[in-house]
Formats: C-alpha cells, sequence, structure tokens
C-alpha cells in the first residue's frame, strides 16, 4: 500500500474541523496539521488528531511535508493561503468561493498551473446521488433542448451570523450570492452547460451588513434557454434549497425525474468516491495521489465566481452583463452589490 497522504488544514476554528472529519474518515490520508490564528482553536484541533498546530499557516507549510491541505479561512483570503500552498507543492481543496476578486482567483489558477499542483474547489452538494443522475441525463441528451432552469436558496441567518467579523462584508465574504447560492450557481452551470449572462437585483433587508441578504437573478445559457436564481437569508420557515432543470423532452426537480408528462423512478447512479463532503475530499486525495485535477477543478470553481461577480455588476450597473464582459468592467471584478 502506499504511503498515506499527509493532509493539513488551514482555518481549524471554523469549518476547518468538518474538512478535518472528513480526511480522518478517507482511508489512505492522514491528518498530521492544522492551522488557525487563535491558539485556542489550535490546541484542541492538535489534541483531537494528534497533529502538529500553528497559529501561521506559512510556518506550517513550511515546517510540515504536506501532500495536501484544505483551506477554510475566511473567503477573502482563500487564494493568498491556496497561493502560498501551491508555491509550497501542496494540492489545496479550497473552501467556496475560490475568492472574492476574480483577479485573485485567476493567480491562484495560473500559480496551481505553474507549479504542477492539483487545485480543488468545495463544491460538494454535485456529490449526491440524484445529482450525478441528473447530470447523466444532461449528458446524454434525455432532458431535450434546455428550456429552463432555476434555482432556490432560501435560509435564515441569525444577525449574530454576519456580527463575527467577515461574514457579510465586502473584502473578507460577499453576501448570500457569494457564500450560500454560489453553491447552486455551479449547479446550474453543471447541469446546463454554463452560464453566459445575468441580470440581477440585490438588497438588503433585515440585516445590518454590508452585502446583500436578498438576491434576484435572470440568468441565460450557453446552451440556450434561461432561468432564475432566488437567494436569501432573511426568511423564516422556508429553509429550501431547489435545483430544476426543464427541456422539451424531461425534466429534472430536485429527487424528481420526468419523461414527457410522466414521473419516472430512474436508477440513480452513485458518485463513485461517496456522497457530500466526504465523497469530495475522498475524490480529491485520490487526485493528488495519483497527480491529476480533482473532479471539481480551479477552473470548474473559477465559473461559479466568475458568475456570481458578474451579477453583482449587474445589480450595480442596472443592467444585464455578459460573463465573459466581467474583465472590461474594472470597477466591478470583485463582490460588490447593489446599485452605486
Amino acid at each position: 500500500m502506499s504511503d498515506p497522504i499527509r493532509y493539513g488544514v488551514v482555518g481549524v476554528g471554523g469549518y476547518g474541523s468538518t474538512h478535518a472529519e472528513a480526511v480522518a474518515s478517507v482511508e489512505g490520508a492522514e491528518v498530521v496539521a492544522g492551522a488557525a490564528t487563535s491558539e485556542s482553536s489550535v490546541r484542541p484541533f492538535a489534541a483531537t488528531y494528534d497533529a502538529t498546530g500553528y497559529t501561521d499557516h506559512a510556518e506550517m507549510l513550511a515546517a510540515e511535508d504536506l501532500d495536501a491541505v484544505s483551506v477554510c479561512t475566511p473567503s477573502g483570503t482563500h487564494a493568498e493561503v491556496g497561493i502560498d500552498a501551491v508555491e509550497a507543492g501542496v494540492a489545496p481543496l479550497v473552501e467556496k468561493p475560490l475568492d472574492v476578486y476574480i483577479d485573485r482567483v485567476d493567480r491562484l489558477v495560473d500559480a496551481a498551473d505553474a507549479n504542477g499542483v492539483p487545485l480543488g474547489g468545495v463544491f460538494q452538494r454535485r456529490f449526491t446521488p440524484e445529482r450525478w443522475t441528473a447530470r447523466r441525463w444532461a449528458d446524454e441528451g434525455r432532458f431535450g433542448d434546455l428550456v429552463c432552469a432555476d434555482a432556490a436558496v432560501k435560509y435564515h441567518r441569525p444577525q449574530s451570523y454576519y456580527d463575527d467579523g467577515w461574514h457579510g462584508t465586502r473584502e473578507l465574504d460577499g453576501g448570500v450570492l457569494l457564500q450560500q447560492a454560489v453553491h447552486f450557481v455551479d449547479l446550474l452551470g453543471w447541469l446546463t452547460g454554463g452560464i453566459d449572462r445575468v441580470d440581477a437585483a440585490t438588497e438588503t433587508l433585515a440585516h445590518d451588513m454590508e452585502c446583500e441578504d436578498l438576491a434576484v437573478v435572470r440568468v441565460g445559457f450557453e446552451n440556450g434557454g434561461r432561468g432564475t436564481i432566488t437567494a436569501t437569508t432573511a426568511v423564516r420557515g422556508a429553509e429550501r434549497e431547489r435545483v430544476e432543470v426543464n427541456g422539451t423532452e424531461g425534466s429534472y426537480s430536485s429527487g424528481r425525474f420526468a419523461v414527457g408528462d410522466e414521473t419516472v423512478d430512474p436508477d440513480l447512479v452513485d458518485p463513485p468516491h461517496g456522497t457530500g463532503l466526504e465523497g469530495q475530499v475522498r475524490e480529491f486525495v485520490d487526485a493528488v495521489r495519483e497527480g491529476r485535477d480533482p473532479a471539481v477543478d480551479g477552473r470548474d470553481a473559477r465559473e461559479a465566481v466568475e458568475v456570481v461577480l458578474a451579477a453583482y455588476a449587474s445589480a450595480s450597473l442596472d443592467r444585464e452583463v455578459r460573463v465573459d464582459e466581467l474583465r472590461d468592467l474594472t470597477d466591478h471584478t470583485r463582490n460588490t452589490p447593489g446599485r452605486e
């Protein structure tokens, strides 16, 4: 048996602990190091995993012989930490979004290419049997011509969520589109062949925060058809997620598949490495061992960020924006919500 993949986690005081649990469940991988800015976060992590703890991720990367690392810091620091990792020869699995600026995202993707290091982006909501099945149906043309596709993300987040110093801020996070709905932007693009234009409106209705807690986005798809994304963290009693793809021959809607006018019970396709975050981490570990791109690579993860930032530009400019024109909108390549 080959040596285990030596794995580190940056951001163990937050969602990094969930990544560590996923890594610990993967045969052939071991958590050997973790970093956070707070010693009080590092100590229990190190004790739980019999790992070495650091309060500086750069020190961890220099001191440890790591193969891979999860980056679970605030979103606006993702690219910086990821670039430090690839320049140290360590493959990063970066939490969504890859960053809040598209130029930082591009520097991270380019750095991974230049150093020949696999780069993964976390979009674990792809890793379910029904969504794997929906993707197969799309690949096989079972939906027919795409007519429309939609996503709804309706959550509640208390004010305390936005009072932690980084959630909902422009510099470190963004609003509901970039923090929560980016998963569903990714899913729509993955299931349809890509989003190429957006027309968005954003508002802040129920929280004291810099960015939006409500967004409604009309989208156009590269393969034709239109759709919508509705996202909010301002509602109670909903707590629902929905993804729907509708074509001239069939449809998928969060657990329901139809051919013609008849609901069908398809043979579900299991993601080969398992479901959820654990399945994505397992696939990433295999990619690192095999020296290949992971199932969700840096360019995949970049696409979702680019679409969201184009939506922010659209809301600011009050017009439809093509995703490929984002680069020309030099004042709108970051997470600037609302209208100026």
